[in-house]
C-alpha cells in the first residue's frame, strides 16, 4: 500500500501496523495519538489515505480500532459489516472496531462527545432553539440529531438551500439566520476560523450581539483554542467552548469500544484539562522592566518549553535592536512591525511568550494572542523599574507611562502576578500560581 503514515505513527512503511489509529485524508495537526495515549488506546497511528486506498486498507490491514476522519466518514458507515443506531442515524461513523474474524462494527461517537460536552456546559435546550452552522456536513449531521435527540428546536444553516435532515426543523441559508435571533445555542460546525485561517467568523461581532436569548456558544475548531467566534462571545460575556472537551469525549468513547473498559467522566475532565494546558500559550505583558524576558526564558526551562521574546523577533527582522529601531523609524513604525511578528507567532502553540512593553497600545494584538494564549500581567513597583534602554519610559517617564498602560495590561490580563524575586524564584511562582 501507497498510504502515509505521519507523525505520532511509524514513519517507516515497513514497520508493524499498530492496532489503534486514525484515517482521514490530512491528519498532521491532529492531536488524536496524544489523547489515545492518555486513554490507554496505544500504539496508535495516524494514517492518510487516498480513496482508492480506503477499501483495501479497511478490510486487508490488521487493525483492531480506528478513528475516521475527513472525508471517510460515509464511506466507513457504507463499509461496516454493523452500524450502530447513532451511526445508522447520521450516516456516518468515526470510530470503526474489527474483530479475529475482520468483521468490521461502526459507531459515532460524535454524538456522546457533544452530549457530554452540553452536560458539562450545564446547558438545558429542552424546546429551546438552537442554530447549526454547516448543520448537513459530517460534524454538523451528528450535531444536529443530538441536538433534536436532547429536544430542541433545530435551525440548520447551509450554503445549498435544497439540503435537508430528518434532524433539521429549519433549514436556512446564510443570509436567513437574522430570522433566528431568538436563538438560545448557536454551533459552529464549519471549519470557518481553523488555524491556519483563523480571526474569522461564520458571522460578525455585531451579528453576534444581535442574539438576544443565547445561553451558550460553541464552536467545534479547537485549533486555535479560541476561534474568533469565541474571542467574540467572550468579550459579549456570552458563555462559550471549543470543542477540545468533545474531542476527548468521543475519543473516550471510541478507546471504551477499542478496550472494552469504559473511562470516567472524572478523567475525560483531567484530559481535557492536561491537553488545554499544554497547548495553552503563557503570554507575558507588563511594563517595560518588570521582568518578562527574564521570567519567560525561566519559566520556559521550568516547563521544558520553547521560549519566544518579541522584541528578539523585531530584531532579527530589523537587522538592529528594538529600542534602536523605535527611536530610528518613529513608534507607528515599530507597533506595525510589531503587530506583524505577533500575527506570525500567534497560531503557535504550547510555547511562553515575552511581550514587549507596548504591545497592548494596538489592540488587534490582544485577538492574536488570547486566541491560544492565557494571558500574564507582570508587576512590580514602579520605582523599582530599570529605565536605561527603554526609550519610552527615558522619553516620557514611568509614572506618565504606567497610567496610560496599566489599564491596558489590567484589561488584557487572565491572571497578575508580583514579581519581588529573582527571574527563576518568579518563574517558580508564577509556575505554581498556573
Amino acid at each position: 500500500m501507497s498510504s502515509k503514515t505521519v507523525q505520532q505513527g511509524s514513519s517507516n512503511p515497513i514497520a508493524p501496523l499498530a492496532p489503534y489509529g486514525l484515517i482521514g485524508e490530512k491528519l498532521s495537526h491532529s492531536w488524536s495519538a496524544e489523547i489515545h495515549e492518555k486513554l490507554g488506546s496505544f500504539p496508535y497511528q495516524l494514517h492518510e489515505l487516498s480513496a482508492s486506498e480506503l477499501t483495501g486498507f479497511l478490510k486487508d490491514q490488521p487493525w483492531q480500532g480506528l478513528n475516521v476522519t475527513i472525508p471517510y466518514k460515509k464511506d466507513a458507515c457504507a463499509l461496516a459489516e454493523s452500524v450502530s443506531e447513532d451511526a445508522q442515524a447520521i450516516g456516518a461513523a468515526n470510530t470503526l472496531v474489527k474483530d479475529t474474524n475482520g468483521f468490521i462494527a461502526a459507531d459515532n461517537t460524535d454524538v456522546y462527545g457533544f452530549e457530554f460536552l452540553l452536560k458539562s456546559l450545564k446547558v438545558n435546550l429542552i424546546q429551546k432553539k438552537a442554530i447549526v452552522f454547516g448543520a448537513f456536513g459530517g460534524a454538523g449531521q451528528a450535531i444536529c440529531y443530538t441536538l433534536k435527540k436532547g429536544g430542541a428546536y433545530v435551525v440548520g444553516v447551509s450554503r445549498n438551500p435544497h439540503e435537508s435532515s430528518l434532524y433539521v426543523d429549519c433549514a436556512i441559508t446564510y443570509d436567513q439566520f437574522k430570522l433566528h435571533y431568538d436563538a438560545h445555542l448557536l454551533v459552529n460546525a464549519t471549519p470557518v476560523g481553523m488555524f491556519p485561517h483563523a480571526g474569522v467568523s461564520p458571522l460578525s461581532k455585531e451579528e453576534l450581539a444581535a442574539f438576544t436569548s443565547l445561553q451558550c456558544v460553541i464552536d467545534l475548531i479547537y485549533n486555535p483554542l479560541r476561534s474568533q467566534l469565541l474571542l467574540d462571545a467572550e468579550s459579549l460575556g456570552i458563555l462559550n467552548a471549543n470543542g477540545l472537551k468533545m474531542l476527548v469525549a468521543q475519543a473516550a468513547r471510541a478507546s471504551s469500544l477499542f478496550l472494552k473498559q469504559d473511562v470516567s467522566s472524572s478523567q475525560i475532565e483531567s484530559i481535557s484539562r492536561e491537553l488545554r494546558a499544554s497547548k495553552e500559550n503563557i503570554v507575558l505583558i507588563g511594563m517595560p522592566g518588570v521582568g518578562k524576558t527574564s521570567t519567560g526564558e525561566a519559566l520556559a526551562k521550568l516547563l521544558n518549553r520553547p521560549w519566544i521574546d518579541t522584541d528578539f523577533l523585531i530584531k532579527q527582522k530589523a537587522h538592529c535592536e528594538a529600542a534602536t529601531y523605535l527611536q530610528t523609524h518613529g513608534e507607528a513604525a515599530f507597533r506595525r512591525l510589531e503587530h506583524e511578528v505577533i500575527q506570525e507567532i500567534s497560531g503557535m502553540t504550547g510555547v511562553v511568550i515575552s511581550c514587549g512593553g507596548g504591545v497592548v497600545v494596538t489592540p488587534s494584538n490582544y485577538q492574536a494572542l488570547r486566541q491560544n494564549g492565557k494571558l500574564v500581567y507582570l508587576t512590580r513597583p514602579l520605582e523599582d523599574l530599570a529605565i536605561v534602554g527603554r526609550p519610552l519610559s527615558e522619553r516620557m517617564g514611568v509614572q506618565n507611562l504606567a497610567a496610560v498602560r496599566i489599564p491596558l495590561y489590567e484589561a488584557w490580563a487572565d491572571l497578575t502576578f508580583s514579581c519581588l524575586g529573582s527571574p527563576d524564584a518568579d518563574a517558580k511562582g508564577l509556575l505554581d500560581t498556573l
